[in-house]
């Protein structure tokens, strides 16, 4: 690996590597923020993320990890969040705030710049950009708050190959939102000088892992499809006839909602206890929540929304799944947990009406036992979903794109945090239609039955979303749509 770094990689100065788990990443991003250091003492580096949180919890652990891999130790050679004081030297710039800075000895400073900060790159002059997880990063903000920023030269530079670099590493993108990284695929051809896009797997590294480990993973895997896309850098096969054509990854995706007041306070300190919705600022703690549910076999899965009426805005929260042998009442704990703050301790369900079963043996429907489950906690429930037949995939299909499509302003707006709902995404986006006789159509479940598919990213938590919009709103569209 080190051999393939110093002969490819530094003769470029825009480097992206589509890198599977295990090939390498974390030593290779390490490797270059070790040159960087080296090449350039008292200058700037931005390493950026997605979200403060993201950062916080993966990023900086990994950055770590990877320094440690050449010599460099916490507290020895760096520091984290503050100056170095005595025997550090100064970076030409000091940051107006240590608090994401990593300092080492000879005054580089690297700088954490999260894209859901928006002035978090103002006023910074770097010399190059790392980011890891290139392919969860937002295109629009990574340029406005990260890559304007990489303009600083100096004299004493001219020789570093590093100097003004922008570094990106990242696992194949599962959704819409990380195509941007795979298309510098493209860059790459048209411009060989100056971009490289390399792509590995996990068998590129295969001298550095343990000798069953691949077989570990392929056997602990949920599907094929992740086996591919995680450890063999297999990219996922688009969907062309889908169950959302309306679905816009720009207009009805959202993220970058975390408190950074809030994240800003336990900085480094993050651990599992900080993460409930104390996080999220897009929850209005005020307004009863909702709980859509899909009870299933091999998976149980669960969304949570909230309907904004003074503005018309349907949005969609956080996710939660497990499976087998897990059953919903070994999930519901995760929800109450993570909304043990909110205000307002009234939640309203929509849910598959064989939610209102009985299961062998038992007195009690499923929905029952969740009721029950959630009164004991503390909530409030109210049952949204009528005791009748699931409405037909055809009126499904209708309605959610009618309102999907945003041609009516006195319609809801649906949005969805692909922050906290990234499987939901995929399971929409991936979602097809299967098309009978008569142009009969309905909504393709093999999914559901593929062990090629990961079950999270199967059509389970897209019916979480079908159930929600359709039993809130089939009202009232029929009745704009009769008399608009």
């Amino acid at each position: 690996m080190q051999a393939v770094v110093d002969n490819h990689y530094l003769k470029k100065k825009y480097i992206n590597m589509e890198f599977s788990r295990g090939s390498g990443k974390s030593f290779i991003l390490g490797y270059f923020i070790k040159e960087a250091v080296r090449q350039m003492p008292r200058a700037t580096g931005v390493l950026t993320g997605n979200t403060y949180m993201q950062m916080l919890s993966r990023t900086l652990p990994s950055t770590k990890e990877g320094l440690e891999k050449f010599g460099f130790f916490e507290n020895i050679d760096y520091v984290v969040g503050k100056s170095g004081g005595k025997g550090f030297e100064l970076p030409f710039q000091s940051p107006s705030s240590w608090r994401n800075a990593i300092h080492f000895r000879n005054g580089h400073v690297l700088l954490m710049v999260p894209l859901d900060m928006p002035d978090a790159g103002r006023g910074i002059n770097s010399y190059y950009v790392v980011g890891d997880e290139a392919a969860l990063l937002d295109h629009e903000r990574l340029f406005l708050n990260v890559q304007t920023t990489n303009r600083s030269v100096k004299s004493e530079f001219k020789y570093s190959t590093l100097l003004n670099a922008e570094i990106f590493a990242s696992s194949t993108p599962l959704t819409r939102k990380g195509r941007w990284f795979i298309e510098m695929e493209k860059e790459a051809l048209k411009y060989p000088d100056e971009y490289s896009f390399l792509r590995a797997n996990a068998f590129s590294n295969y001298k550095n892992l343990s000798p069953d480990w691949f077989k570990r993973m392929e056997r602990k895997s949920p599907s094929k499809l992740h086996y591919d896309a995680e450890i063999l850098n297999i990219r996922p096969p688009n969907v062309l006839n889908g169950f959302y054509p309306k679905l816009n990854v720009t207009t009805h995706y959202y993220g970058n909602t975390y408190d950074l007041i809030y994240l800003s306070d336990i900085g480094s300190n993050y651990t599992k206890k900080h993460y409930t919705s104390k996080q999220d600022t897009d929850v209005v703690r005020s307004t009863p929540l909702q709980l859509n549910l899909d009870f299933g076999k091999n998976i149980n899965s669960i969304t949570v929304s909230q309907y904004l009426e003074s503005i018309r805005e349907l949005r969609f929260l956080k996710e939660f799944f497990n499976k087998d042998p897990k059953d919903m009442l070994d999930l519901l704990p995760e929800f109450v947990r993570y909304y043990q703050d909110h205000e307002e301790k009234t939640v309203h369900l929509y849910h598959d009406v064989s939610g209102y079963s009985k299961e062998k043996n038992t007195k009690e429907t499923q929905i029952e036992k969740v009721e029950k489950y959630l009164r004991k906690n503390g909530w409030k429930v109210i049952n949204k979903t009528p005791r009748s037949n699931n409405p037909s995939h055809e009126l499904k299909y209708w309605l959610i794109n009618y309102l999907l499509a945003e041609r009516d302003p006195r319609l809801p707006k649906i949005r969805i945090n692909s922050d906290n709902c990234p499987n939901l995404c995929i399971s929409l986006e991936n979602a097809e239609t299967e098309v009978k006789a008569a142009n009969e159509y309905k909504k393709d479940k093999s999914s559901e039955t593929l062990s090629s598919v990961p079950q999270e990213q199967a059509t389970h938590l897209s019916d979480t979303f079908d159930y929600n919009v359709y039993w809130q709103f089939y009202k009232l569209v029929k009745y704009i749509d009769r008399t608009g």
